[in-house]
Order: structure tokens, then sequence, then C-alpha cells
């Protein structure tokens, strides 16, 4: 998947933070996002399902609705989602990289998709998990997340019908790339690809 590092962003970046704090209500996409791999060493991964039926993921979200970073965008939307606080924090690229997801908010600043950073993070406190955020929250085990994600793989590829997607969603398709390149999954390229093209073209996927 081709990559891009951010620039020349501080123009749109101000804009949006403005009508964002300007207007509670009003939050257009930043073109900025972070996704977060929640992980305890004795239960494993944390996921839930997205209250949207895309699939299950775990921590996301847009970094500047109310964050002035990457790394604090993730430590307080999982705070906000699942009441947990980050205690270790691992960035998975050097850079943030540019992925074409379509968002839900519609284009940003940049036209289709986000420059993202992946964390893995650690951490304590009691699970309570916002329900607008995920459902069925639960902790999994990488043969679990494995068989989650190659039901992604069939949605994507038709073998798997929209109807028994319904009655057990895999992960979203955006999230599987990202547990792909944080070594959690093993997904050959060209399922990955085919994964990346129906999250582009399915309409529960833009999130």
């Amino acid at each position: 998947m081709p990559r891009e590092t951010p620039t020349n962003k501080t123009k749109g970046v101000v804009a949006v933070r403005t009508a964002a704090l300007n207007d509670p209500d009003e939050k257009p996409c930043d073109g900025h996002s972070v996704a977060v791999i929640v992980i305890d060493p004795s239960k494993g991964v944390l996921i839930g399902d997205v209250p949207d039926g895309a699939g299950a993921s775990s921590v996301g979200g847009h970094v500047f609705d109310v964050h002035w970073s990457y790394k604090a965008a993730a430590c307080g939307e999982v705070l906000e989602e699942t009441g947990l606080t980050v205690t270790a924090l691992m960035p998975v690229f050097e850079k943030p990289v540019r992925r074409l997801n379509p968002c839900k908010r519609g284009d940003g600043p940049y036209g289709l998709g986000h420059y993202w950073q992946v964390y893995i993070a650690e951490v304590d406190g009691r699970l309570n998990v916002d329900p607008k955020s995920l459902l069925r929250p639960r902790w999994v085990s990488r043969v679990e997340l494995q068989r989650l994600a190659q039901r992604t793989l069939g949605r994507a590829q038709h073998t798997v019908s929209a109807e028994a997607w319904a009655e057990e969603p895999g992960i979203t398709p955006t999230w599987v790339q990202w547990f792909a390149e944080a070594g959690l999954i093993e997904m050959a390229e060209a399922d990955l690809r085919d994964i990346e093209q129906f999250m582009r073209i399915d309409g529960a996927s833009r999130r």
C-alpha cells in the first residue's frame, strides 16, 4: 500500500481545529486519525463491534477534534472509549502514513483518506466501554483475531454474504491492515489489496 508523510498541513489542521472548537456539533474530517491496538499480556487484544455493523476493531478516532497531537489523541481515545489509562504506547510507523480510506464525515482537507498513526498500547484500570464506540467488548487471542480477519477477507472476496456477515462480523476492513502492520495477524499482500478495494467501495466501511 503506498504511503506518504504529511506536508504543508498546518493551515488545514488549524481550520479544522477552529471549527471543532467553535461548534462542537460540527466535526468535519480533519484528515488525521489514530488507531490504537489495546493489548494485555495475559488477556490478549481488546476489540469490540462498531455500532454501524462494519465489524470489530480496537480503539480509534480523528486526531484534532479535541487533541493536539497523535499521541495525545491515542491516549484520549483509549480513555474515552474504554475507560482505561494508557501506561505504554508504541508507534507502529516512524511517521504518520497516508491511507485512502473513506471517512463517514466525508473527505477532509486533503481529499479522500487520512494520515494515520497506529499505536500498540498497554493499559491499566477497569474496562468501562462507551457503547457509542464499541459493542460486545472482549479480549481475544491472536488465533481468534486471525479467524476474524479471514472472515473479512471472505466478505471482500464475496464468499461471505452480507446476511452472514451481519450475523457474525469479522474485523472492519480498515483495521485488517493495521493488525497486519502490527504483526498480530498474517495476510498475503494480494488479500490485503482485495480488502482495501472492498473498503473503498463498501458504504459500511466508512470509518
